[in-house]
């Protein structure tokens, strides 16, 4: 899972929760080359208004609760939810023709605050580019344990290339809640689910699909 601050430790203080605890909006900008090539990802995080609060907060920012922050606050919160473990997938995940694709730990981070709610960016970049023309790039962002709901409300933006296009895909939120709940019912009676959450943050996850025209 993503550092996601303390507030994990409030959380989980209390009594048992109903996932997801976390919700963010996300953005997502796929780069092509000129060959249509795809060769990153740039991705966009608004936090809800409670985890936000919670993160300005404990950084001690905004300290006259104006709900601006200078340029120091500024840069002390951009990366703040960078301080990934290692092997952390980062929550996006890129595949073409069923076969995951690597991506790069996170650059060129970013940070804003504006109408109670953080939004962080940073950009991905794939190991080497992936062609585009006559095939499917699918990016879906979710957390497996669906501890953050991630959505993607707008659609996406490419930049660069010629000839393609991106649509984003809903799940099928019944069949998602069906699948959840069959996972829970075969936790014994006295387990605590929120101790080791099944993973079906996938089964929730909007999908970006991008293609290009053969060549």
């Amino acid at each position: 899972m993503r550092m996601i601050g303390p507030i994990c430790g409030i959380l989980a203080a209390g009594p048992a929760l109903a996932h997801p605890h976390v919700f963010i909006d996300t953005t997502v900008e796929v780069i092509l080359n000129g060959r249509n090539e795809a060769t990153g990802i740039r991705i966009g995080w608004t936090y809800d208004e409670l985890y936000s609060l919670y993160i300005i907060g404990d950084l001690g920012l905004d300290p006259d609760w104006d709900g601006k922050l200078t340029p120091e606050e500024v840069a002390r919160l951009s990366g703040f939810d960078m301080n990934w473990d290692q092997g952390f997938a980062g929550d996006t995940h890129a595949a073409q023709a069923g076969a995951g694709l690597a991506l790069s730990r996170p650059m060129e981070v970013s940070a804003s605050y504006d109408g109670g709610k953080i939004t962080s960016t940073h950009l991905r970049v794939f190991d080497a580019p992936v062609p585009l023309a006559g095939g499917e790039l699918v990016i879906r962002a979710y957390d497996p344990g669906y501890y953050v709901a991630y959505a993607i409300p707008g659609g996406a933006v490419l930049t660069g290339g010629e000839g393609c296009s991106a649509r984003v895909v809903r799940p099928d939120p019944d069949a998602a809640q069906e699948d959840l709940l069959a996972a829970l019912a075969g936790y014994a009676p006295d387990a605590d689910p929120e101790a080791e959450f099944p993973e079906v943050g996938a089964t929730f996850a909007d999908e970006v699909r991008v293609t290009c025209a053969a060549g």
